[in-house]
């Protein structure tokens, strides 16, 4: 079971880096390229999703590769500002799991990459994170250099989601717990205002 689960997440890897490949702009290749990663990463495994190279910036204007998060576990999700319905209940939900976690400061990181990088900006961004009262120690919100780029982490992470014609965007949730190799090892599909109890179950044996 576990082979045909890497096969599979091997497929879909190869398909997220070809469509990168394909719809990058030639600017986000070389910013991608040239960013800085984690030493950590110096022999990713097979099946790491940091296997991915996506250039972000977050909420505070850091631009940064996101497998500059290898190296402790790391909750991913995608969302976009202006969603009134999903988002907000992904947002209290993820804060909620971290309000029962209660992490030692810095063992883990909560990373929110948003679904519309034409109209996301690192301070509306900012802005969503003063309005949910969104701690800055844990999560960090950040959108992708491009359309590409954000198609390519969304493939990879199993997150369906089209524009419609109303301007909102229709998408499944789902947030992956990584380990510090940048592994799937957990994954929620709840989505309740309450923690997933079988996501803390996970995060509690991957939390030092």
């Amino acid at each position: 079971k576990s082979m045909n689960r890497l096969n599979r997440f091997s497929q879909a890897l190869r398909q997220a880096l070809l469509s990168s490949a394909l719809l990058l702009t030639p600017g986000a290749v070389t910013w991608a390229a040239q960013a800085p990663v984690s030493a950590a990463l110096a022999s990713i495994p097979a099946d790491s999703l940091y296997g991915l190279p996506v250039a972000l910036t977050d909420a505070q204007g850091v631009q940064f590769d996101w497998r500059e998060m290898a190296g402790k576990p790391v909750l991913v999700t995608m969302f976009y500002g202006d969603c009134a319905s999903a988002c907000p209940v992904l947002i209290e939900s993820l804060q909620r799991t971290i309000a029962e976690l209660q992490p030692k400061p810095g063992s883990l990181k909560v990373l929110m990459v948003s679904l519309n990088p034409q109209h996301d900006t690192p301070a509306s961004l900012g802005h969503l994170m003063h309005m949910h009262k969104i701690d800055a120690g844990v999560f960090r919100l950040a959108v992708a250099a491009d359309e590409g780029q954000t198609r390519a982490m969304a493939a990879a992470l199993q997150i369906k989601y089209r524009q419609l014609d109303n301007g909102e965007i229709s998408h499944n949730t789902r947030v992956s717990l990584l380990n510090a190799s940048g592994q799937e090892i957990a994954s929620s599909s709840q989505l309740k205002s309450t923690a997933d109890a079988a996501l803390l179950v996970e995060l509690r044996k991957a939390l030092p």
